[in-house]
């Protein structure tokens, strides 16, 4: 979990004004390593509070805070992640970063009503089984979405996770935008801002949606109510897999990745390259389509030799597509071309092979 705390640094030091002082709550500490990078690393972090459930891990991680000399900027307590949350829900934090092993889901209201208005909630969710749609009822009771199996299940298991924690927000009258995520290794983490009031609540409730995806031809449209979307491919006619409700917002904000690509090599990384190769793809993607392909995948279907990712990219730009790659997937692309346009693409450049 090295670059999903590495991540978590760039973000709080770049997302706030340095002059701002920032209250933190690590409420599943294990260790205790988050919470003393965040403090040893993040000038503005001023307080972070600290806590497991677990009595072994709380005496780790209060050694842990003792090693570094943060014992004054720290507080580390015995308690259930539920009810310390619930003993900050007036006294509000600023950011509240969510790590449990498996879903965050449980932990999203508690998290909501003590995150300050303008505050951020940091989630990873481990269990990519049920959020990649491989395990659908899993997906169902855990987040209140119904998956799509597809070859984007990355960005699909983050637009789940932001799916079910809009759900969660608009029940309480709140909203969420979100800054920053990313899906490394086996796992998928957002930060997401959360709004008070009932217009932020309804803009949320705008950006999310349903999915309708053909397996047989990789066809995909979106739809923001269940009843408008077809049980028909519009392309080819096949069966399509429906699923949702999806965040179907933005999963990246600019300023806050741009800002996170000056800080980068000050971190102090013992992967830094590898931090700075994924934020130099998530640069790249920012504006581009949702529900990227896979060179794979298109090869597979329509039966065609599968192009170098840089070959294909320039070919779509060419014809005046928009096209990226992906941080989601080594062979994955975006763009705003049709089928036909990217079929077209897969067959020139194997003739030209």
């Amino acid at each position: 979990m090295s670059i999903n705390r590495d991540f978590a640094i760039l973000f709080a030091r770049s997302y706030f004004p340095p002059s701002k002082e920032i209250r933190l709550c690590d409420p599943m500490t294990g260790s205790g390593i988050r919470a003393a990078r965040y403090l040893l690393e993040t000038p503005n972090v001023r307080h972070v509070v600290a806590s497991d459930r677990d009595g072994d891990a709380v005496a780790l991680a209060q050694e842990t805070i003792l090693l570094n000399h943060l014992e004054g900027r720290a507080s580390v307590v015995h308690s259930d992640a539920h009810t310390l949350l619930s003993d900050y829900a007036t006294d509000r934090f600023d950011v509240i970063d969510l790590d449990p092993f498996g879903s965050p889901a449980p932990f999203f209201e508690s998290a909501l009503r003590a995150t300050v208005h303008g505050g951020v909630i940091a989630a990873t969710a481990t269990d990519m089984g049920p959020l990649s749609g491989a395990r659908p009822t899993a997906c169902i009771r855990k987040y209140g979405v119904s998956p799509v199996r597809t070859e984007f299940e990355k960005e699909l298991a983050v637009r789940t996770l932001a799916g079910c924690l809009s759900v969660t927000a608009c029940r309480l009258e709140l909203g969420i935008s979100i800054a920053f995520s990313h899906a490394t290794d086996h796992y998928a983490r957002l930060y997401a801002v959360v709004g008070k009031g009932r217009k932020a609540a309804n803009q949320t409730l705008a950006s999310l949606g349903y999915l309708s995806y053909c397996p047989s031809c990789l066809y995909r449209c979106e739809a923001q109510s269940i009843s408008a979307v077809q049980p028909k491919c519009d392309n080819c006619h096949d069966d399509a897999l429906i699923g949702g409700p999806f965040w179907l917002g933005p999963i990246l904000d600019r300023v806050a990745v741009e800002s996170m690509v000056r800080l980068t090599p000050a971190l102090a990384s013992s992967r830094l390259s590898e931090v700075q190769k994924i934020l130099d793809r998530l640069q790249g993607e920012i504006a581009s389509p949702r529900f990227y392909f896979t060179t794979g995948a298109v090869a597979s279907v329509y039966k065609v030799k599968p192009p170098a990712l840089g070959s294909l990219i320039d070919s779509l730009r060419a014809l005046g597509y928009q096209a990226s790659g992906t941080h989601f997937n080594p062979t994955g692309f975006r763009t705003n071309a049709s089928l036909r346009a990217i079929i077209g693409c897969f067959q020139r450049l194997a003739e030209e092979a």
